[in-house]
């Protein structure tokens, strides 16, 4: 008797806590049509204030988080937030902005992708122009703290032979440039992506293009193309794809200093900054490749500053997404995520009416809840703070 008596407690208890779990999920969420309503600006207003680093966390390809990003950076200016910082290399971060200067910014943009497509990842669209018009237009500044994408030398190369005062120097990068194009067309041609001249690039050629550089600048765009071949390589060729995440992270972390150290000692504010990358980027603590990224580097030096980051994960539901593969047959796919999120997502996903669901998961961290939710959900909850999650989501306009 006494067994049946404690086991039917426990269901009660049991019961009581799942349909606790719910309701504090449904105490802390709120769905909308339009990221200028009301309810979500006065949400944002709250949650930016006392910090100094913004992570949004993207699917990449859908045009919502363009958005989204544009809308977080227009709350965030009376927090002195300026800069954007993106998913490229510093060089590609300075053509953005160069061109969004411009007043025909997206035909600049696809005229460049012309000139040297693909070059420029996740950001070959006329929704993310938008977002960089606007910086522009807000005196405000673009970073780039990844590595050079592994088709970008083209792009490097014609930079460098352009602004160079060496003559021996630029004409040893035109003949490298030709060598460029011909594999990448080479690349596209067969589709093999091991064709580019990634590949090629060996460490006899750097050195030569090193002691021909002139100036500071140089040598550091050579210094990120050889970091990047070591980048692809780890996965590539040795397979070693831990080294290959987290490499890239340290190089994120250490091209992001370079932009912060010279801003910061420039000013007496501290640096203000909104991040647009892939949402595992933007995780605090372990991300799922098992590094420590740039996010979780973001939060500490906040904290060292007594302040904190605000880390958004924004993904669709289902819709259709732009992929970045030249070799697709069609660039714009269907996606469907309902089975990549947690149990405690996928529950509330038939709910979902409006475009946009907002989850606000700090105060789902209270010890006392832990038990009421599944180890993924768990994750979630700590590496980000707030979970927008986009109905019906619609492919970036490539160009």
């Amino acid at each position: 008797m006494k067994y049946y008596m404690l086991t039917f407690l426990s269901l009660i208890f049991l019961f009581q806590i799942e349909g606790q779990s719910e309701l504090k999920i449904t105490e802390n969420s709120f769905q909308i049509n339009d990221l200028n309503e009301k309810i979500f600006e006065e949400f944002t207003i709250q949650k930016l204030k006392h910090t100094q680093f913004v992570f949004i966390g993207e699917q990449h390809g859908i045009e919502e988080v363009g958005m989204f990003t544009n809308k977080i950076y227009n709350l965030a200016q009376p927090f002195n937030y300026q800069t954007l910082c993106l998913e490229t290399d510093a060089l590609a971060a300075n053509k953005i902005f160069d061109i969004a200067k411009g007043e025909n910014s997206v035909n600049t943009a696809k005229t460049f992708n012309e000139d040297f497509p693909f070059s420029i990842p996740f950001y070959n669209n006329s929704n993310d122009y938008d977002l960089f018009k606007n910086v522009v237009l807000k005196d405000g500044k673009i970073w780039g703290i990844d590595q050079t994408f592994m088709v970008q030398f083209r792009m490097n190369f014609d930079y460098m032979i352009k602004t160079t005062s060496s003559k021996v120097f630029r004409k040893k990068l035109q003949t490298l440039k030709g060598e460029a194009i011909a594999a990448y067309n080479n690349s596209i041609i067969n589709k093999d992506f091991n064709a580019n001249y990634i590949f090629k690039y060996d460490e006899k050629t750097h050195n030569e293009l090193l002691s021909l550089s002139s100036n500071y600048e140089e040598r550091e765009i050579l210094y990120q193309l050889w970091k990047t071949k070591e980048i692809y390589a780890y996965n590539n060729i040795s397979k070693e794809y831990y080294k290959n995440n987290n490499v890239r992270a340290q190089l994120m972390k250490r091209n992001f200093m370079r932009y912060y150290n010279n801003t910061h000692n420039n000013k007496d504010a501290l640096p203000k900054v909104i991040f647009k990358l892939g949402a595992n980027h933007a995780a605090r603590g372990l991300t799922r490749t098992n590094v420590f990224d740039i996010s979780n580097f973001g939060s500490e030096l906040a904290i060292s500053n007594g302040l904190k980051s605000l880390n958004y994960i924004v993904m669709g539901i289902s819709g259709e997404v732009a992929i970045g593969n030249p070799f697709a047959p069609n660039p714009v796919i269907p996606f469907d995520n309902i089975k990549q999120f947690p149990k405690e997502i996928q529950d509330i996903i038939p709910s979902i009416s409006k475009k946009y669901y907002v989850l606000d998961l700090v105060p789902l961290r209270d010890n006392t809840y832990d038990k009421r939710y599944s180890d993924a959900f768990k994750k979630i909850m700590f590496a980000y703070d707030v979970i927008v999650l986009v109905k019906d989501a619609k492919a970036n306009k490539t160009f």
